[in-house]
């Protein structure tokens, strides 16, 4: 119950989460008048009171109460119950405000926030990757969530990199979060995205001992110019371990809410961040396949995205089967006329406007048609592909393969039971 505790410079336990011995009284006195700690041990039982009203009546006076007088009996007995433990016990609660007391409504959409946000700073201890933890709200337990989705196959892991620095050896580990269209529902793309939502959560998370102390954000890399958090790059989580040697080094503020790296690990930290970055924009961009596995799956896209330099940056590929299947079927004017409205659709490309619809809404435009929609639109090139000499099944199995008809579940069989019904 010391203010202060054995000062910042002590030298601590590798698993000793404090630092400047403020935490617990702070936080607790600034939501309530009156703090209670009681202890047991195996030498007994020990019990002391940080008291406000008290300590106003007693001039400023620094008055530390001793003894458990005023605890209800029944809080006692369940500590007394068990060999060891400790019961930090709120009365006089006040939200630290004098007249402004929240509403019932408001209050209830605290302690959700206090729940979202326990389970995150927490997860590791909660989940078990770190001590054994359980921390129950109004009687139901918090749940840890984890902002790397460790256990979904669908994540992108980079290798962990171990970065000497000053205070000590950092742990760095990239991940890459599944597309929106690799959750099941609605509802756990809305989990993983955290408490804030997936653009405010990207970036990086810094850990010391295990217990979270930054949740997102690039740290102020990205060069001359600070990264921001961007819809493209929200997918991109990274997880850094810091010892509690680095506090200093660091910048560990009291409140364990905010860390900046120091400038010998800057690079590394920011050539770690954009390999992360690059592979989450591909992810989102190509909605969930990268690289070798994106080729792997023999989806045919009818846009192509060019190089830097390159005189368009977005141009339809001439080499698409539908568009050679168009151009093998008319003639030497409608071939012209079809190149001229090609040329006219790349020439046109609203770049700046679905950009602004991207971070305005947060996500691209066309995520959410109708596979309904995009089956009657298959339906119709079937058709084409028909006329063109394709058998139905042959048809079929080609659109199968085709963006954005690749996204709907069954589509092949769809297109094969309307295609035999018409027949």
């Amino acid at each position: 119950m010391r203010f202060g505790g054995i000062g910042p410079e002590a030298e601590r336990s590798p698993e000793d989460l404090g630092r400047f011995g403020l935490g617990l009284k702070t936080a607790s006195l600034s939501q309530c008048r009156q703090l209670t700690v009681v202890s047991k041990t195996r030498s007994g039982l020990a019990s002391f009171t940080w008291d406000l009203d008290q300590l106003r009546k007693n001039g400023g006076g620094w008055d530390l109460i001793e003894g458990d007088a005023g605890l209800p009996r029944e809080i006692l007995d369940e500590l007394k119950s068990n060999n060891s433990g400790t019961l930090v016990i709120w009365r006089k609660v006040d939200f630290g405000r004098t007249a402004d007391r929240p509403s019932y409504e408001s209050f209830l959409a605290e302690l959700q926030r206090v729940d979202a946000h326990l389970g995150m700073v927490f997860h590791r201890f909660l989940a078990g990757d770190a001590r054994a933890l359980k921390i129950s709200l109004n009687g139901s337990r918090v749940n840890a969530w984890d902002p790397f989705l460790e256990k979904d196959e669908s994540i992108i892991l980079n290798p962990e990199q171990h970065i000497p620095g000053p205070g000590g050896k950092v742990r760095v580990r990239g991940f890459v979060l599944p597309h929106r269209d690799r959750f099941r529902s609605e509802i756990e793309f809305e989990k993983a995205g955290g408490p804030d939502g997936w653009t405010a959560q990207q970036g990086f998370y810094v850990y010391r001992q295990k217990r979270l102390l930054s949740a997102g954000g690039w740290l102020g890399l990205g060069g001359s110019r600070a990264w921001t958090r961007d819809e493209t790059s929200r997918l991109a989580r990274i997880r850094i371990d810091i010892p509690n040697t680095a506090d200093h080094d660091w910048r560990i503020d009291v409140r364990k809410a905010i860390a900046r790296p120091p400038d010998a690990i800057r690079k590394p930290l920011q050539r770690i961040a954009e390999d992360v970055r690059r592979k989450a924009r591909e992810v989102f961009v190509h909605r969930g396949q990268y690289g070798s596995r994106q080729k792997a799956t023999g989806v045919s896209r009818i846009w192509q995205v060019n190089p830097e330099g390159a005189k368009r940056r977005y141009t339809v590929r001439r080499d698409h089967e539908l568009v050679q299947m168009i151009k093998e079927r008319i003639d030497k004017t409608g071939f012209d006329l079809l190149e001229g409205l090609l040329d006219l659709i790349e020439r046109t490309v609203p770049v700046d406007r679905v950009w602004l619809d991207v971070t305005e809404r947060g996500g691209v435009p066309d995520e959410e048609v109708d596979s309904s929609e995009l089956v009657s639109t298959a339906l119709s090139m079937a058709k084409m592909m028909e006329r063109a000499g394709l058998s139905p099944g042959e048809a079929a199995a080609r659109l199968s393969t085709m963006d954005p008809f690749d996204k709907v579940q069954d589509i092949e069989q769809k297109l094969m039971r309307k295609l035999g019904a018409k027949r």
